[in-house]
Parts: structure tokens; C-alpha cells; sequence
């Protein structure tokens, strides 16, 4: 977007030179005793800050256009400050959900993958779990939790401060779906997952674990409409099949 900063500096530096020019030549077009030169000067005062102001409001436009482009190229329908907030009122008339329920209810496909390190606030706390659970056996729900027992696990909850709880909220999560909802495929991913992803049919959440957490980190709403060689959600789709491909399965 380099380009694209300089071209909007340069516009800046030219609107302000033409506002300055006109408001200089209506200023002094009293001075001129002329009639006919002093018309002359005051409607060219007058154009060049009409032409800045234009350039001015074109600047949003054009702007808009190329972010507008950028987006839809990657089929990212919307980028927001953490997962929570993916269903906000600006958000709805791309996804037509208000909450998870709709937005899980609503695959294209009956397909829900849902990719993560342990997910106890998601699948607990914000009630997704009897969300899935409603769902008929038609549905084809696969979750890829991390491996409890693998040292990244380890090292992760060391870095929480939570000392083997990643690994018995995955190992009571597994038990509990399997027990519960049979149907739902489990699978312990080899690698830590390296993003917090709910994929529901042709749309997709996508979170990257970093330092905050998905509760607060950018989160991307991405579907399968763009049309560049990798988008989002072509990219996230073979993460996804590429960690099941290998993961272990919860039987």
C-alpha cells in the first residue's frame, strides 16, 4: 500500500496548494480596479478551491474503493478487534447471524470445523457446545483440539500460569463430547494450532494466537467468494484438512 500512501500525500499537497491559490486570488482580485480582470480573477479563485475541495472528497472515495477491492479480492467480508465482537451490527448484512447459534445454524454445506488449543471458554462459557448438539447427525462436525499430552501443551500452560489445566480441559472436553454427541468427530492436532478457526459451511472465523488471545486479537470474517489464487478462506481450509490429515482421531 506503499503507492497508494504517497499517491494520497501528493494529493494532500495539491489540495492544499489550490485552496491556497484560489483564497490568495479572491483576496486580491479586490485590489485590481479592472472590472473585467477582477471577475476573471475571482472565478479562478473561486474553480481552484472548488477543484481542492473536489480532490479533497474524491480522496475518500478512492480510498474506499481500493480497501473495498483489496478486501473483497481476499473474500474478507470483515476484520474486527477479537472474536467477540464478529456479530456486531456492521457485520450482520455479511453474515445474516447475530450469535454463534445462527452463525453455526447457518452452513451452506453442513459442514463446521472448528480448530483449537483447548476452547473451554468457547465451547463452555459461550454455550456453542449444546448449539452443536441440536444439530442433526447429518451435520458433518469436526473439532481439532490440541494434543493434551504433547510438550507444546505443556509449555503453553506454563505460559498461562495454568499449570496442567489446558491439558484436563481437553481430556474432560472429549469425554464429555464423545459421551454426549458420538457423532461429532474429535481429533488431537500434532502441532499446537496456530489460530482459534470456525469454519460454518462457506464462511470462516479466523483468530491467530498471539499475545492476547482470540478474545482480543484482529480476527478476520473471511468466505469462500474472493477470487485471488490464495484466499483467506481457501488458505485456512487446507490449514484445516492438513492438521486432520495427521492428526490423531478420538475415538
Amino acid at each position: 500500500m506503499g503507492k497508494w500512501k504517497r499517491a494520497f500525500r501528493t494529493r494532500y499537497y495539491w489540495t492544499a496548494i489550490l485552496a491556497i491559490l484560489g483564497l490568495l486570488l479572491i483576496l486580491c482580485h479586490v485590489l485590481v480596479k479592472n472590472t473585467e480582470l477582477k471577475s476573471i480573477i475571482s472565478c479562478i479563485g473561486t474553480s481552484l478551491i472548488s477543484a481542492g475541495i473536489t480532490m479533497f472528497l474524491i480522496r475518500f472515495d478512492i480510498l474506499d474503493m481500493v480497501q473495498n477491492n483489496c478486501l473483497e479480492e481476499y473474500g474478507v467480508l470483515s476484520i474486527t478487534n477479537g472474536r467477540d465482537h464478529v456479530f456486531e451490527k456492521d457485520v450482520y448484512n455479511a453474515i445474516k447471524a447475530h450469535d454463534w447459534e445462527s452463525f453455526l445454524k447457518k452452513s451452506t454445506d453442513n459442514t463446521i470445523d472448528i480448530i483449537g488449543i483447548s476452547m473451554y471458554s468457547f465451547l463452555i462459557t459461550k454455550g456453542v457446545l449444546p448449539t452443536l448438539y441440536e444439530l442433526d447427525d447429518n451435520y458433518n462436525i469436526r473439532i481439532v483440539f490440541a494434543d493434551p499430552n504433547s510438550s507444546e501443551v505443556k509449555l503453553q500452560s506454563i505460559e498461562e500460569n495454568k499449570e496442567g489445566k489446558l491439558k484436563d480441559n481437553i481430556e474432560w472436553l472429549s469425554k464429555k463430547i464423545k459421551s454426549e454427541k458420538p457423532s461429532i468427530n474429535l481429533f488431537y492436532s500434532k502441532t499446537l494450532p496456530r489460530a482459534f478457526i470456525v469454519r460454518s459451511g462457506d464462511k470462516m472465523v479466523i483468530t491467530p494466537y498471539l499475545l492476547k488471545g482470540p478474545f482480543e486479537e484482529p480476527t478476520i470474517l473471511a468466505s469462500n467468494k474472493g477470487y485471488a489464487n490464495n484466499t483467506f478462506f481457501e488458505t485456512y481450509s487446507n490449514y484445516i484438512n492438513m492438521l486432520i490429515r495427521s492428526a490423531k482421531k478420538v475415538d
